[in-house]
């Protein structure tokens, strides 16, 4: 899942923590079959293997 979560963050549009997982949400559902339990998987879970890895993300989708 860990890979998983690094592709999307590689792949999504921007450093945008709702682009990285809308691209994971579209990544699962391309491999995995929607009752498949490995697509659940939490925005925490997400938020704390990207910040393990070093990965920098946004939460806001607007800057201030």
């Amino acid at each position: 899942m860990e890979a998983l979560i690094v592709e999307a963050y590689e792949k999504a549009d921007s450093k945008h923590f709702f682009a990285i997982t809308t691209k994971l949400e579209r990544l699962l559902k391309k491999r995995y079959s929607l009752y498949d339990p490995r697509t659940l998987i939490t925005t925490g879970q997400v938020r704390r293997i990207l910040e393990r890895r070093g990965l920098w993300f946004q939460y806001a989708l607007v800057e201030i």
